[in-house]
């Protein structure tokens, strides 16, 4: 219960604050000369001219006493502040400035003014005026009038004037009373700086466009050099807390944020019901319901029910059960429920339910329920349920439900139930179809296809069949075989089989080829197929350019079905179901 009370006084506090920020009546100019005249007739004289209504206590008021005043071109304040000789507070209600009497025992003061431009007289809205240790700051209006109401408990204060493209101004002021002040500040000029664009910028991002006022942000833009530090913060909205519209500047070891809250940045733990938003740095913990932005760099815990968004680097954990972004670096851990991106390098691990995006180097785990990305150089494992893609080298693994993209060189395994495909393969691919430019290492798959790899169509026949052919592709390390033969005839046969071979050169001319292949033999009718399985190395003569001779034996085992026995048609040396026979033929392409 007294968290709860001290929030509802923090509220009614700000309330009243926000309400005396929109002074208009009381920075009215009037022109007054009068002598001897009761006060209650020359403040009616004032109302007139300011088409306005005072109202007081006639039993507070001396309204009968004679007062002498000649004031041209004086706000109102300034007018009233000679009346009454400060003695009274001045509140605006409507039409309505109330006069009430200040009270013994006062604990603040009001210190109100001007601000002008120093070369051209001209009022300046839009001025942040601000007392640097009581963290209170006002902006000046379109008159450039502005009213700071501060605490009677430091000796003493001094207000700053800041405004973008001007430089700032300082004034030293004495204490415990109601003062009026004119500031001049000059305009000076910038060399123009490198735009950050990575860091910085929560103000122009959709959720600082969305959840900030336009009365903080030009705070910011105006105070951007001041930072203070703040042993905690208390707000129910960004500008509604502990540290009113100056939380932007402000650096919290704790900061708690009922609904939502705005920081300079966070050096111990941050909690918000719905978001947090932080314009610099990040360190150790930072929790909320629904989001967190940060602008600057983020080391340590990130966790948010829904979103979170690092502008710059991060270092550590960040969780979020929709998505997370991180516009820099990554040295950690980024776990979402659908989606998450690095937009520079990461190292670490990534696990998302659905896409993970790395937009240059990886360096660690991209494990994704559909589909993982990495744009720059991959050093790691990428593991995905439907795909992954690597745009330049890899030097790791690739696992992915139906295929793995592999753009530059693949110096380790790529493995995918249906594809995979890599410029320049060093390493091994395993795929039921595999693709790729050059192939140093080993391509193993049904399908292999090197556009500056091994490519043959041999036709050959036999002791077991005549007629056959087979498509060999793959790299000379290994190339893959699909094969199928025809014995025609009353008795015909026909097969159809898979295998592997490997193609060692002696010199331009001569090479030895070994295969290893399994064949389904069918002798007249589906229900009679045997199994076989051979090896077969051959010798092989290149007569011109894409064409070559071939012999050699055949190493056979035969495994049968219902029976039915294999029988070579041409001689053979047979031990039961296993013979030594032939095959011989020609290569082209």
């Amino acid at each position: 219960m007294p968290l709860s009370k001290s929030l509802l006084t923090l509220f009614v506090v700000c309330v009243l604050s926000l309400t005396a920020g929109a002074q208009g009546l009381l920075n009215k100019t009037v022109r007054i000369n009068v002598k001897d005249r009761p006060l209650a007739e020359v403040l009616t004289t004032i109302s007139k001219q300011g088409h306005f209504y005072f109202s007081y206590l006639t039993t507070v008021l001396p309204q009968d006493s004679l007062v002498s005043i000649s004031a041209t071109d004086k706000t109102v304040r300034q007018v009233l502040d000679l009346l009454l000789d400060g003695d009274y507070i001045y509140k605006e209600s409507g039409n309505y400035i109330i006069l009430l009497k200040k009270t013994t025992g006062q604990n603040y003061y009001l210190v109100t003014g001007v601000v002008t431009d120093k070369s051209t007289g001209q009022r300046l809205p839009n001025a942040s005026v601000y007392e640097r240790t009581q963290l209170i700051s006002t902006l000046t209006n379109n008159d450039g009038y502005f009213r700071l109401r501060l605490k009677d408990k430091y000796p003493t204060a001094a207000i700053s004037v800041s405004k973008d493209l001007y430089a700032d101004t300082s004034l030293l002021l004495s204490t415990g009373r109601d003062q009026d002040v004119e500031v001049t500040i000059s305009p000076t000029t910038y060399q123009l700086k490198t735009v950050d664009i990575t860091g910085h910028q929560v103000e122009k991002r959709w959720f600082g466009k969305v959840f900030l006022s336009p009365r903080q942000k030009l705070t910011s833009l105006n105070i951007g050099a001041f930072f203070a530090d703040k042993p905690y913060q208390f707000s129910l909205t960004p500008g509604l807390g502990s540290h009113g519209r100056m939380s932007g500047q402000v650096v919290n070891k704790f900061s708690f944020n009922l609904l939502g809250g705005y920081a300079a940045g966070v050096d111990g733990l941050e909690v918000g019901s719905i978001f947090n938003i932080v314009k610099h740095d990040m360190q150790y913990v930072q929790v909320a319901g629904i989001f967190n932005i940060v602008g600057g760099k983020t080391h340590g815990v990130q966790l948010a029910g829904v979103h979170n968004n690092v502008l710059d680097s991060m270092k550590g954990v960040q969780a979020s059960g929709l998505s997370n972004i991180i516009e820099g670096s990554m040295r950690g851990v980024q776990v979402s429920g659908v989606v998450g991106q690095v937009y520079k390098n990461m190292t670490g691990a990534q696990v998302q339910g659905v896409i993970g995006i790395v937009r240059q180097d990886m360096n660690g785990w991209q494990v994704a329920g559909i589909h993982n990305y990495s744009g720059g150089n991959m050093g790691g494992v990428q593991v995905s349920g439907i795909t992954n893609y690597n745009r330049h080298d890899a030097d790791g693994v690739q696992v992915a439900g139906a295929g793995n993209i592999n753009r530059g060189v693949m110096k380790g395994v790529q493995v995918g139930s249906l594809f995979n495909y890599a410029r320049r393969v060093d390493g091994v691919q395993i795929g039921l179809v595999n693709i790729a430019d050059t192939v140093n290492g080993y391509s193993i798959g049904i399908v292999n296809i090197v556009r500056k790899g091994y490519k043959k169509v041999a036709l050959y026949s036999t002791d077991l069949l005549p007629l056959n052919v087979a498509w060999k592709t793959g790299g000379s390390k290994l190339y893959s075989i699909l094969l199928g033969g025809y014995q025609p005839g009353p008795y015909h046969r026909w097969a159809i089989g898979y295998g592997i071979g490997k193609r060692i050169p002696f010199n331009k001319v001569w090479s030895l080829t070994t295969e290893v292949t399994l064949q389904n033999l069918f002798q007249g009718s589906w229900n009679y197929k045997s199994e076989l399985f051979t090896l077969q190395p051959a010798i092989n003569v290149q007569l011109a350019k894409g064409v070559s001779l071939f012999a050699g034996p055949t190493f056979m085992v035969g495994e049968n079905s219902r029976d039915n026995k294999v029988s070579p048609t041409y001689h053979y040396i047979q031990v039961d179901n296993r013979w030594l026979g032939w095959h011989a033929g020609i290569s082209i392409f």
